[in-house]
């Protein structure tokens, strides 16, 4: 379950619901809340959290444990809401005992990450664009892609996306590792 994974990492890191609102912006009742089960955090929220604790966004959620190596495209996994401004889709089944994560991510006309927020966690990244434009801020530099392009970065340094345009924008992105080895679930 969500919450479950979201407060057992507070906890594997020995922090506090004070530490972690003070760090990411969230207030103590709303991330209590959202370890309690009680609401759902959006995907905004979550990659705020996942950046926080250097965790990839995938590591909030459940994986199929079957090792399927085909992965259908009405059966990939989605994160997000219909209507969320971001949704990512799994392109494999199972992230435990992988060396890499395989996501489509669908952002929505005009989706930028918030005001001074920026990712990082673990690894190396390597990001294609399949339709549409990505405007990706890298620590102090910006880069516009357009559909073909393609940019590989180390993701342990700050960067996040946009999409400048009024249509959506569509990217396929492989990382590595899937998420930090001493948080992988056996």
């Amino acid at each position: 379950m969500l919450s479950d994974r979201i407060k057992k990492l507070r906890k594997e890191k020995k922090l506090t619901l004070e530490t972690v609102a003070g760090a990411t912006g969230l207030s103590k009742g709303y991330l209590s809340q959202i370890e309690n089960g009680r609401v759902e955090p959006s995907i905004a929220v979550l990659r705020k959290l996942a950046s926080y604790y250097k965790v990839l966004l995938v590591y909030f959620f459940d994986t199929d444990p079957v090792d399927n190596i085909v992965v259908r495209k009405d059966e990939r996994k989605k994160i997000g809401r219909a209507g969320s401004p971001l949704v990512y889709e799994l392109l494999q089944n199972n992230l435990n005992n992988k060396k890499m994560e395989a996501v489509i991510m669908k952002l929505s006309a005009h989706y930028k990450d918030p005001d001074g927020y920026y990712m990082s966690h673990v690894g190396e990244e390597c990001i294609f664009v399949l339709k549409g434009t990505l405007k990706f801020l890298y620590e102090t530099e910006v880069y516009i892609l357009n559909e073909g392009d393609c940019i590989y970065y180390d993701c342990s340094r700050p960067f996040c996306l946009a999409n400048p345009t009024d249509e959506e924008t569509e990217i396929l992105g492989f990382c590595t590792p899937p998420h930090p080895p001493e948080l992988i679930q056996e």
